[in-house]
């Protein structure tokens, strides 16, 4: 796998674990420590694998000049272990890989990725599962990881200041360097009832953060449109 496909992928995963936050106005960043709370009581709701899948972006959702990128399938692995420079990230990230996950990938024209996944589950779970991502991300704001390929390279994140979006939002950067090429990735994570949405932009140098704001809008749209 190439450098830049890797990195894209590990930001995704490190998208889910950074967690979900929730204020009265805006998203908190990973440097608040506090427990998830809740914007406001949202029914208990949900999506089967296949109804998820059915609410995923398509071309036609986003802005003029995204195409569709064809994705590559892997396997599920245990990462148990895989983390331990980070206790708190090592914890989570098995339940993370385990779990029932839809996604797509686009490009745009300047050469800018996106990528979305959903993770359907019962809303008790989805909400435990942000509380521990947002443990997750505060205790562990750097990761070194390595490609497929065994080079090394170090992942730092940042908070972005981010509306809410749904029940729950967390927003962040994520920036690594590989082969000499530094990426930065804008990431959003949204609960909507039992549904988890992650949306990661990855582009060079300049990279449009409202444009990740736009586009996990219209990922929230497709999913209300879903539960009703």
């Amino acid at each position: 796998m190439r450098a830049g496909r890797w990195v894209a992928a590990a930001a995704l995963l490190v998208t889910v674990l950074t967690g979900c936050d929730a204020g009265d106005e805006r998203a908190r960043t990973t440097d608040d420590a506090d427990t998830v709370a809740a914007a406001g009581q949202v029914p208990l709701r949900t999506l089967t694998v296949e109804q998820a899948r059915g609410a995923l972006l398509t071309a036609a959702d986003l802005p003029t000049g995204w195409t569709v990128k064809p994705g590559t399938d892997s396997p599920k692995k245990d990462t148990t272990g895989q983390y331990a420079q980070c206790p708190a990230y090592d914890a989570v990230m098995p339940k993370v890989s385990q779990a029932d996950t839809v996604d797509s990938d686009f490009t745009a024209p300047d050469g800018a990725d996106l990528s979305e996944a959903l993770l359907p589950m019962p809303e008790a779970d989805a909400k435990d599962l942000c509380a521990e991502f947002s443990a997750a991300v505060t205790a562990c704001k750097k990761l070194s990881d390595q490609t497929d390929d065994g080079v090394p390279f170090d992942m730092y994140f940042l908070a972005l200041s981010f509306p809410q979006l749904a029940d729950e939002t967390f927003a962040f950067r994520a920036t690594a360097t590989v082969f000499g090429k530094t990426m930065n990735f804008d990431t959003t994570v949204v609960r909507r009832g039992g549904v988890l949405v992650v949306i990661v932009q990855q582009a060079g140098a300049t990279i449009d953060t409202g444009l990740t704001e736009d586009v996990a809008r219209r990922a929230v749209t497709k999913i209300d449109a879903a539960l009703i």
